[in-house]
Formats: C-alpha cells, structure tokens, sequence
C-alpha cells in the first residue's frame, strides 16, 4: 500500500501523530511518504492541530482520505494500536530530539486552550521518560 502523510498545519513543528502512523505503516511493509500533490496514493492521512488553519484545498488522488488532529474534530484519537507506535523520526529528519507525551488533561482551564476539554480537566500520567 501506498501512504502519503499531509500535514496540514506544516509549521516547521513535526506531527507527532504523523510519526506514529508513518509508524504503524511501515510496520505493515507499506510504502510511507510525506504527501506529494502529484502522487497517487491508497491511503491519505490529513492531519491538523489548529482550527483557524486553513484546509489543504488541491486536489488529492487517493483510494481513501482519512482526516484527523484536533483541528478539524476535537473528538479525534489515534486507534490504541497506532497510538502505541513509537515515532518515526526519520519522517522529519529528527536526530536528537524526541517527542511525546509524559501526561494528557490539564487543569488550568485558560480560556484560548482546548486540552482541557478534549483530554480532561485533570493531568493524568501516560506514560514514562524512559519510554522517549
């Protein structure tokens, strides 16, 4: 199979969802590369972090697309088998960082976030440093 990731908030930030599911389908044996206007593929993964980003407006030839982050559902989350994948660095050229989460909720409630909302009003341990 053929997987094209696009991030679509593209902020010069990597997508940790995008490495897990570059990931995931590597894994698999499938083909993964980040997103080509004039590629085909069989499977399109959009992601995106803001809802004040614009969506991505060409034309994607792809079997299917498959859109997720918070920016386009605050209800969206990675399936447990793909959340669990450890990050592929290489997607971004990552050599000496890595990235994930130690904790999800957050109980500030500041009023321009959403973590509140989307993971709980509560912090709650996911995971340990010895895991990055």
């Amino acid at each position: 199979m053929k997987v094209g990731l696009l991030d679509v908030d593209g902020h010069n930030f990597p997508n940790l969802a995008l490495m897990k599911i570059s990931s995931f389908h590597k894994n698999k044996g499938d083909e993964v590369e980040m997103f080509f206007g004039l590629n085909r593929y069989d499977k399109v993964y959009m992601a995106k972090v803001f809802t004040f980003t614009p969506d991505y407006g060409e034309v994607i030839m792809a079997d299917e697309i498959v859109r997720g982050g918070t920016g386009y559902d605050l209800t969206s989350k990675l399936p447990q088998e793909i959340e669990s994948q450890y990050p592929d660095y290489d997607l971004y050229g990552i050599k000496d960082i890595a990235y994930g989460y130690l904790t999800r909720g957050c109980p500030r409630g500041c009023n321009f976030c959403i973590v509140a909302e989307k993971e709980g009003a509560k912090s709650v341990k996911v995971a340990d440093l010895k895991q990055f």
